[in-house]
């Protein structure tokens, strides 16, 4: 059972640190380059009928009272559509997951599975240009669901309360947000997070602005666990950076890694454990919404 959970636990950190340096590689320092003072722009930007389809590929090990560790290795396709680009400048965003597959392996088992509770579970947010939440709502608030990444899996569109840094600049946002996108009941987390600018980089033929970010919260949620009511808890620690499209203003890419502490309580049972999670989501599809043509109007005879 020891090496099992050691071998969950290297996996996971082994994994990350790849992917880590696998990103820092790819940004060499030039030695000649002078000082950067340039200021970098971004922020939320959509217009009614714009479509975002994101590949998204994670990494889970989870630990549940020390027990023998669950890999799941998870492929999931969402379709983001701005239902309605409001006059205020805040945005109306469906979330749905269009496709799933997924794999399980535990000891030298494993499964795999295409369906989930979640899939074509339709969910509205309302967000402003800088990622601040207004409102939500679900399609079916009496039917429960789950996100296959749990509760408190890695949401692409958090907070950023900035919008022009220079090179290197730092600053702090502070924030609950409610995740309809993670399931039903809603979870909700509490979280500060530092950002630091990256700057401008040449991703894919795509001109992006990334942000590093490092963020600590807590999450929460209650559900009904056969006839008890549950209470599950998370301490979370996460790091990751996001890209914004320079001439769209559209998320392209985020990759996060997190560290989950899970608490489980009834008014019978008490369980802990642990779910590492590292998370990439990619932009595969951008259909802008066709220009409005107005008609001409009449001239006064």
């Amino acid at each position: 059972m020891e090496v099992s959970k050691k071998f969950a636990i290297l996996y996971f950190l082994v994994s990350v640190i790849f992917l880590h340096f696998s990103t820092l590689s790819n940004q060499v320092p030039n030695q000649n380059e002078t000082k950067d003072s340039m200021i970098y722009c971004f922020k939320y930007n959509f217009k009614t009928g714009d479509t975002l389809v994101y590949l998204v590929h994670s990494y889970d090990s989870i630990l549940i009272d020390f027990g023998k560790p669950l890999l799941k290795v998870r492929n999931e396709i969402y379709q983001v559509v701005c239902e309605k680009a409001n006059k205020s400048g805040t945005f109306l965003l469906s979330i749905e997951l269009l496709e799933f597959k997924g794999r399980d392996f535990q000891d030298t088992n494993f499964v795999e599975y295409f369906e989930t509770d979640w899939k074509n579970r339709k969910i509205q947010i309302e967000i402003d240009s800088l990622g601040n939440r207004m409102n939500f709502w679900v399609d079916d608030s009496s039917k429960s669901g789950r996100a296959p990444g749990g509760p408190f899996q890695p949401h692409l569109f958090f907070a950023i309360n900035e919008t022009c840094k220079k090179k290197n600049e730092t600053w702090l946002v502070r924030v609950t947000e409610d995740l309809p996108e993670n399931g039903i009941p809603v979870p909700r987390i509490n979280h500060t997070m530092l950002f630091k600018m990256v700057g401008e980089l040449d991703t894919l033929g795509e001109t992006v602005i990334r942000s590093e970010f490092i963020r600590t919260g807590q999450g929460s949620l209650k559900l009904q666990h056969q006839k008890n009511l549950m209470k599950v808890s998370a301490v979370i620690n996460a790091y990751g950076f996001i890209d914004i499209s320079k001439l769209r203003s559209v998320p392209v890419h985020l990759f996060t890694t997190v560290e989950q502490k899970l608490s489980f309580k009834t008014d019978d049972t008490e369980s802990v454990g642990r779910h590492y999670i590292h998370t990439d989501y990619t932009l595969i599809d951008y259909r802008e919404a066709p220009p409005v043509i107005k008609s001409p109007k009449k001239r006064k005879r």
